[in-house]
């Protein structure tokens, strides 16, 4: 199923403290500062980038992805400046699922940014979604992401084994679940 749910949502959203813009390839500097991070890499399952280049292969190929979009994240404060990105990375007909992700640089990590973001996403989108079940994949070590999600009502469904693209190894992922209804 295609799905056009990407036309219908905003391109700008705002919250209290952010502003969430679609996120393009005018975006690619800027997202490259925060998925060049070690850290932040780590927690997005994602070997850290090295390059600019593959910061636009990733916005391309999300751009190319018809179950798929990216919103950046940017300070109120500082509306140049990228601080994040989060979307949803799959719309699963299979399971009939949403799954989201999201990271933000480090200098923004604890500061509740990210429960804002996602509280306004998540209820903006709601209306536009073909399914009402979000999902998220976490490392079992981000305690921060898991107690974000726990905080925005998901639950633990499963923790197995998945190939980690940070390590190259399979490791452990725990997938969580809400029901937007």
């Amino acid at each position: 199923m295609s799905t056009n749910i990407f036309f219908q949502l905003p391109a700008t959203i705002t919250t209290e403290r952010t502003i969430l813009r679609k996120t393009t390839l005018a975006d690619a500097a800027n997202l490259f500062d925060i998925w060049s991070d070690t850290e932040v890499a780590k927690f997005m399952n994602i070997e850290k980038f090295s390059t600019i280049l593959q910061a636009k292969e990733m916005i391309q190929a999300i751009e190319n992805e018809p179950n798929a979009c990216r919103y950046t994240i940017f300070d109120t404060t500082n509306p140049l400046q990228a601080i994040g990105s989060l979307g949803i990375n799959d719309i699963n007909n299979k399971s009939k699922t949403i799954e989201i992700g999201y990271e933000l640089a480090q200098n923004y990590w604890r500061q509740g940014l990210m429960f804002e973001v996602l509280t306004v996403f998540l209820n903006i989108a709601k209306p536009f979604l073909p399914y009402k079940t979000i999902t998220a994949k976490v490392l079992p070590e981000n305690i921060a992401s898991i107690k974000l999600l726990e905080k925005l009502n998901f639950d633990l469904i499963s923790t197995g084994p998945e190939l980690d693209l940070h390590s190259g190894k399979i490791c452990e992922i725990s997938n969580y679940h809400v029901n937007l209804r």
